[in-house]
């Protein structure tokens, strides 16, 4: 936690945690502060994040669209806003105690944009699988009916419409293995229009998940590198 955090940040939240203290961490060497829950991902998704630095790929441009889909608590929006400060970021979360802190971690960041829902190949409402899982891992379902625990389904292409976006500069994509739906229809909407993919597979949770976006990939001119956990592809056509 001090190799993390810092001395003094890192001996505070391992007294919270001892202590099952609930509250802000803050991070002076981010210049922010965090909500990380004790008995929780969050500390390993902050490791992830800020000591693996798992999203510190090359970013040949200076980006104006990022779209981090499955923001979970909003540690990767932050990174990317603190990277990227001039760029609009819309961090899209399905679960309600995810996403309430998930605008607390980013309210200082006014360039994030919180938006709770699944992203999804067309809109309308998801829920939640399973709820009791851990707290990085949810997954959801297309549902029919509106219900108490309906969520909105967003798709990429009504998020280009809706905020007249020319392209998605960066999209970020930890959906625990919606990726198999997302790739399967209407790919022709956003795809085309991003110019790099930062995607996690989930084949462990939903078989077929690789094989749903390898089949949307290879109608497009993308090139590959692995990253930690992550493939991203570059749009060659934007000359990434």
């Amino acid at each position: 936690m001090i190799r993390l955090l810092g001395m003094a940040d890192g001996l505070l939240f391992y007294w919270k945690t001892k202590t099952r203290k609930f509250g802000k961490i803050r991070a002076r060497r981010w210049n922010t502060s965090f909500f990380l829950r004790p008995n929780t991902t969050d500390f390993s998704t902050y490791q992830h994040v800020f000591e693996n630095k798992q999203y510190d790929i090359k970013i040949p441009f200076s980006p104006t669209t990022i779209i981090d889909g499955g923001a979970n608590i909003g540690l990767s929006s932050i990174y990317f806003a603190i990277r990227f400060p001039t760029a609009s970021i819309f961090a899209i979360e399905p679960d309600q105690q995810n996403f309430y802190l998930l605008e607390a971690c980013t309210k200082p960041f006014k360039n994030i944009k919180c938006l709770q829902g699944a992203i999804w190949p067309k809109t309308g409402y998801v829920q939640i699988i399973d709820e009791e899982a851990d707290k990085n891992s949810f997954q959801v379902k297309w549902t029919e009916q509106i219900e108490e625990k309906s969520i909105p389904a967003i798709s990429m292409g009504s998020l280009l419409k809706k905020y007249n976006l020319p392209t998605l500069d960066i999209v970020k994509l930890d959906v625990e293995g919606a990726e198999k739906e997302i790739f399967s229809a209407n790919v022709d909407e956003w795809l085309p229009f991003t110019r790099i993919l930062i995607i996690e597979l989930h084949d462990n949770m939903r078989p077929g998940c690789s094989r749903s976006v390898f089949n949307a990939i290879i109608n497009y001119e993308f090139r590959c590198e692995i990253s930690w956990e992550n493939l991203v592809f570059y749009n060659t056509r934007f000359n990434v």
